[in-house]
């Protein structure tokens, strides 16, 4: 005796679409929302749409083993197990929200290189200290407002079209050699001008000059 079994589209849909038990399970990643907040996932060969709970920081990514919960027909994605692909992750809230990180003390560590990229980025702190072997800025505008700035480098290099320096008081400590190499300058003292040293050379190729009401030499 011979049966035949049909299987209609509807009934193949159904299978498809069939809700989840309660409860958890695993499933692997098919696609992933541009915002990340809803994904679609495959279990046991039929596809769901899942919502990625909150507290899944680890944005999930196609590919990777999730555990989901089940519940009242909502299905969420608790975290990430596994990743086959040997690719990066993103540490962000579903719906591209904004993560603050607050501790006594946090510490960023990364072996070879660590970026930020923002449009704006702010520094609040009572003490910035930045210890490096080699420190490279390149920047359209630089702009530094502060009472007190201190500069210790055993070699500082400048390189700039135009820098201008204004300062209420100014203090320069050089223990050996000051070397200064310029087409024009130009020294506009309103006050009281004084040089002290041991020694002084001044050398030039064509004229010297020295204009004042009253010009003494000992």
């Amino acid at each position: 005796m011979t049966m035949t079994f049909r299987i209609t589209n509807a009934g193949l849909m159904t299978t498809t679409k069939r809700l989840l038990d309660p409860g958890h399970h695993t499933a692997s990643v098919v696609a992933v929302d541009e915002d990340g907040a809803q994904v679609e996932v495959e279990v046991a060969g039929a596809r769901h749409r899942a919502t990625v709970a909150i507290g899944c920081l680890v944005r999930p990514m196609p590919q990777d083993l999730v555990l989901l919960f089940c519940d009242t027909g909502r299905t969420y994605v608790l975290t990430v197990l596994q990743r086959t692909t040997a690719s990066r992750g993103i540490v962000a809230l579903p719906g591209c929200g904004n993560i603050s990180i607050e501790g006594e003390t946090i510490a960023v560590a990364a072996r070879k290189r660590m970026s930020l990229r923002a449009d704006t980025i702010d520094v609040q702190a009572k003490l910035f200290a930045v210890i490096a072997d080699k420190t490279t800025w390149i920047g359209k505008l630089y702009s530094l407002i502060a009472e007190r700035f201190r500069s210790y480098a055993c070699i500082q290099e400048a390189s700039a079209d135009s820098l201008t320096v204004k300062a209420i008081q100014r203090i320069s400590v050089i223990d050996h050699i000051d070397s200064l190499q310029t087409e024009t300058q130009a020294i506009r003292v309103t006050g009281i001008a004084s040089e002290t040293a041991h020694s002084k050379v001044i050398a030039v190729t064509e004229d010297l000059r020295l204009d004042g009401k009253r010009v003494t030499v000992a």
